[in-house]
């Protein structure tokens, strides 16, 4: 993976001396087919490194014209089935998205070791329990703190009687990133929690990571150019756009990034969100992501706003690719309009300023982790294959899968809150979700079953989803009800 803006993530020499490493032969670097070598992140060792994919030492391997087992041997290249897979997978990107994340609670001090709740927490038991499942090839949240060192930094009030402020250690977001999570969004309600001042921190300490190559923010900045400018990285040769816009507390102006005024790119003004899509949309790329932070807390049914702004404006206009939205801390509904994506709330991942959700029914009671898997086309620009849906829970503490009957419950909430999505005026359909065995939840588009690599094996078994369980109807309805 690189950067685009950054230095790209492995020079020329770095990159022979690494397929020497690998056992290829030179010849290969020199007459090999590019889509053999790939840059992906190896982000759990802090760093952007190469990795390259299996491939037959053309040189080496197949014999001369005049030798009679030529044949024989360009036919097992061509039928060798890890071969077959690798070619498959170098055409594939993984994105996983995730929703809120703060790592302290309100008005708490930031400490450089871990966070205090519950007792004493290092980063790393923050994510133990979910480590293994942050393995995209991006790996989205959105950061909904400001982030610090500072314990003498001033809180704003956002004119609220009883506001909440969040503040993360920088080394608890270093310790996200070094977990998997490349791709940041900074546009939410608590990015100003410290006014000017915390934004600069944010900026200074998110600027670092990104001055590492190890993630790409975007969503504030120190004036309304650098807040609405999308970022583009380059996944195995294919350039992914993306931009971020989120609310501001009670649309306070003074949040709202100006010509030469910092702050965020504000949602629910008209000309910011016109702005932000207009820009994203002039990206050039291969696939576009939008992060949009709105949503009436605590409500699961996706709402007229959003319709209009996301499904009609963002994806049916717009033709933005994949649309992620959080900040009702509940998960609602995913949707396909058309080629468009559409989570319109992936609820909380990791916060410890937010409230325990376990007890607040099966319709409110989780967050939502998914894989986007795709596929790059023939005319080059990616398209969805497929989704996986992971239920999670403990979102306010330390965030594990929910698994077995638990999990598989959750994933038949998002298909009923998905009845409400189907739209024969628009064009549009909620997605449901085939329980699988380990309690979460898939969904394949026609013919992947069909392919090779990843996408093929996850989707060779694939059937619809069932109908909602009588046994779970009633609890859903009335769960689900706002």
């Amino acid at each position: 993976m690189r950067f685009h803006q950054e230095q790209s993530c492995s020079s020329s020499a770095e990159l022979q001396q690494s397929l020497h490493g690998n056992g290829l032969a030179h010849s290969v670097f020199e007459t090999g087919p590019r889509p053999w070598f790939t840059c992906t992140p190896k982000v759990r060792k802090g760093m952007a490194a190469l990795t390259a994919a299996p491939a037959p030492k053309f040189k080496d391997q197949i014999p001369p014209m005049n030798n009679p087992l030529r044949p024989l041997a360009l036919a097992l290249i061509c039928i060798d089935p890890a071969g077959v897979a690798t070619a498959w997978e170098g055409d594939e990107v993984t994105i996983v998205l995730v929703g809120d994340v703060g790592l302290n609670r309100n008005s708490q001090r930031v400490e450089p070791r871990g966070v205090r709740k519950f007792g004493f927490q290092t980063w790393a038991n923050t994510t133990e329990l979910i480590a293994k499942d942050i393995n995209g090839d991006l790996n989205f949240l959105n950061v909904e703190t400001v982030i610090t060192d500072r314990n003498d930094l001033r809180r704003d009030t956002k004119g609220q009687r009883g506001p909440f402020n969040f503040r993360t250690h920088p080394a608890g977001l270093r310790h996200l990133v070094a977990s998997g999570f490349n791709l940041l969004s900074l546009a939410n309600n608590h990015s100003m929690d410290y006014g000017v001042a915390g934004l600069k921190e944010t900026l200074k300490h998110v600027g670092a990571l990104e001055n590492e190559n190890l993630a790409v923010a975007t969503g504030i900045g120190m004036n309304r150019d650098e807040a609405s400018r999308p970022q583009r990285v380059n996944v195995k040769n294919s350039d992914i756009a993306f931009a971020a816009i989120g609310i501001v507390t009670n649309n306070l102006e003074r949040h709202r990034a100006g010509a030469a005024k910092p702050g965020q790119i504000a949602y629910r003004f008209d000309d910011d969100f016109a702005e932000i899509r207009k820009r994203l949309s002039a990206t050039p790329s291969d696939y576009r992501i939008l992060s949009i932070h709105y949503g009436i807390e605590g409500q699961v049914r996706t709402d007229a706003r959003q319709f209009s702004d996301w499904r009609r404006k963002t994806a049916q206009s717009d033709g933005i690719d994949l649309i992620v939205g959080h900040h009702a801390h509940v998960v609602r509904g995913v949707e396909l309009a058309g080629n468009s994506l559409i989570f319109y709330g992936l609820g909380n991942f990791l916060h410890h300023g937010t409230a325990n959700m376990t007890r607040k029914g099966i319709c409110r009671d989780y967050g939502l982790m998914a894989r986007v898997h795709l596929r790059k086309a023939s005319d080059g620009r990616l398209v969805l294959r497929a989704v996986e849906a992971i239920a999670i829970t403990d979102t306010h503490y330390r965030p594990r899968r929910l698994t077995g009957r638990k999990g598989t419950a959750r994933i038949h909430v998002l298909n009923y809150l998905a009845g409400a999505l189907d739209s024969a005026k628009d064009g549009t359909q909620g997605i449901r979700f085939t329980p699988q065995g380990d309690g979460s939840g898939l969904y394949c588009l026609p013919g992947a079953k069909k392919e090779g690599g990843r996408i093929g094996a996850l989707c060779q078994r694939y059937a619809p989803a069932p109908p909602l369980p009588s046994s779970l109807r009633g609890a859903i309805a009335a769960s689900c009800r706002r």
